[in-house]
């Protein structure tokens, strides 16, 4: 029998967003890029293979410098062979003092979005982040910002990438199921561009292409406390999830610390992997659910890069034109990683709202491990 949302104990009531002031075009990342003075006529042959058909049509950033002469550099060196690199040390106050910021912007967006709910009602804050390390950590920041109650339950979910947006979300349905009056906030941030390294190695080149900063936040409470007046796409209940963690490819996509940064593991296979993959993993939480792709009424899946979406558009069976709101963000932010599934599910929850949709919608992320996590979420 399918699940309805009747069933669910958990509803997404708002989700907003926020992004550092720095946007930059991906033309300027790519002229920022091959004036890299260690690179030479293969590197900047790559870059131009790579910048101007991943689909990306500019990025946001905690740095200034892109766009900038390299007199006016803040973060990169100002000499002439941009040496030495900022240390990790840099990066991770960089960190520090941005990504509290954006991420209490989004939060406070997302509260004042969220019709009967007040920073005073929060009970708890779910955390995701992957690109910074600090304690207190950027959760008691975004308390602290909002004011919320000094009883204010925090939980963190640390370095699992682009899809940790799911699990802090599954988090959030497993609070509720608990404690059906608690009013959860997710907040995920990320600062990727923190970590961008000149050095001439493919994967990290791909990696400078595609990632970049911002923040998302949503608002999950009791379907029982929301009253929506009857308006279809006015939130999304919290149905069912899936994990799965994909054999012989750990080492596909990896984020460790390196010497100067964090260092991305970002294999060429990643794409193909997902495509072989994509199918099966979402047959598991469909047949659970008694529903087929055919009775979905939106997708919102990760947008990786453009190779990502083109290969789910392969092993779902399905043309680009059902990935609409994932190329848009794409487009407009780059890969974000945390964040960027909440980012195409407000584009999703806008658009179902404004079509007077309801129906069931499927989310994708993918992250290192090569892990694929799930979510069935209903519109009404």
């Amino acid at each position: 029998m399918t699940k309805t949302s009747n069933e669910s104990v958990a509803r997404i009531v708002a989700i907003e967003t926020s992004v550092p002031s720095n946007q930059y075009t991906q033309e300027q990342a790519l002229a920022f890029m091959k004036a890299v003075p260690s690179y030479g006529a293969d590197e900047r042959a790559f870059l131009d293979r790579i910048y101007p058909p991943s689909a990306i049509g500019c990025r946001y950033s905690a740095i200034g410098d892109f766009g900038r002469n390299p007199d006016e550099y803040d973060f990169f060196s100002r000499s002439p062979d941009l040496l030495p690199e900022p240390p990790l040390e840099r990066r991770n106050a960089m960190y520090v003092e941005t990504a509290p910021t954006i991420a209490s912007e989004a939060a406070q967006r997302a509260l004042a979005a969220a019709a009967g709910v007040d920073a005073g009602s929060v009970t708890h804050i779910v955390t995701a982040s992957c690109t910074g390390f600090s304690a207190p950590g950027v959760d008691l920041a975004i308390q602290r910002s909002l004011n919320l109650p000094a009883s204010t339950k925090r939980i963190h979910i640390g370095f699992m990438g682009c899809y940790a947006a799911l699990p802090a979300l599954r988090t959030a349905r497993d609070i509720l199921s608990a404690d059906p009056s608690a009013v959860v906030l997710v907040v995920c941030v990320e600062l990727c561009s923190l970590h961008f390294q000149l050095k001439p190695d493919r994967e990290q080149m791909v990696a400078n292409s595609l990632f970049a900063d911002g923040a998302a936040a949503a608002v999950v409470v009791n379907p029982a406390r929301v009253q929506t007046g009857g308006v279809p796409g006015a939130g999304l209940n919290l149905v069912d999830f899936e994990t799965a963690l994909l054999d012989d490819s750990e080492q596909d996509m990896a984020w460790t610390i390196g010497s100067i940064a964090f260092d991305m593991r970002l294999s060429a296979y990643v794409p193909k992997i997902v495509q072989k993959n994509i199918q099966p993993v979402l047959n598991t939480l469909l047949g659970r659910n008694s529903l087929n792709q055919e009775d979905l009424v939106r997708w919102a899946i990760h947008p990786g890069g453009r190779a990502v979406l083109e290969r789910v558009s392969r092993g779902l069976g399905f043309d680009p034109p059902g990935l609409e709101d994932s190329y848009a963000v794409l487009k407009e932010y780059g890969n974000m990683s945390s964040p960027t599934i909440l980012f195409v599910l407000k584009k999703t929850l806008d658009a179902l709202a404004q079509q007077k949709l309801n129906g069931p919608v499927v989310a994708a992320a993918f992250g290192p491990g090569l892990t694929v996590e799930s979510a069935l979420f209903t519109t009404a």
